[in-house]
C-alpha cells in the first residue's frame, strides 16, 4: 500500500489543485472578455474538465476511506511513539549501567589509594612475600 503520509496533507493538496484549476478557468474567461483575439483554449478547458473530474473522484475516495486512514495514521503514530519510548528506556538503562560501572571503578581506585583502606597500596600485583 502506498504511503498515504496523512489525510490532512491529501485534503490540502486536492484543495490547492482544484483552486489552481479555478484560476486557469478565470484566466480563460478574462482572456475571452478582455482580448480582441482570444486564444483558442479548447484543449486547456478540456484539461481543466478532466483534471477536475479526476480530483473530484480522488476527494470522493478520500472521504470514503477517511475514517480508516485516520485510524491507520493514529495506530502508526502510537507505534512510533512506543518504539521511541522503548529506545529512550533502552538508552537510559544503558547509561545507568555505564554510570554504575564507572562508579564501581572509581570506588576501586579510591579504595586502593585511600589511607587506611584494606586495599591501599595494592596495584594489582600479587606479592606473596608480605604474607
Amino acid at each position: 500500500m502506498p504511503d498515504m503520509n496523512n489525510v490532512s496533507m491529501m485534503e490540502q493538496t486536492f484543495s490547492m489543485q482544484l483552486d489552481f484549476l479555478k484560476a486557469i478557468r478565470n484566466l480563460i474567461a478574462y482572456d475571452k472578455e478582455h482580448s480582441q483575439e482570444p486564444e483558442k483554449t479548447r484543449f486547456l478547458e478540456a484539461f481543466c474538465d478532466t483534471q477536475e473530474k479526476a480530483l473530484n473522484m480522488a476527494v470522493l475516495l478520500l472521504n470514503k476511506h477517511k475514517e480508516a486512514l485516520l485510524a491507520e495514521e493514529k495506530a502508526q503514530k502510537e507505534a512510533k511513539q512506543k518504539a521511541e519510548e522503548a529506545e529512550r528506556a533502552k538508552n537510559t538503562a544503558r547509561q545507568k549501567e555505564e554510570a554504575q560501572k564507572k562508579a564501581i571503578e572509581d570506588d576501586l581506585k579510591k579504595a586502593k589509594t585511600e589511607e587506611g583502606s584494606l586495599f591501599a597500596g595494592l596495584d594489582g600485583d600479587d606479592d606473596e612475600e608480605d604474607c
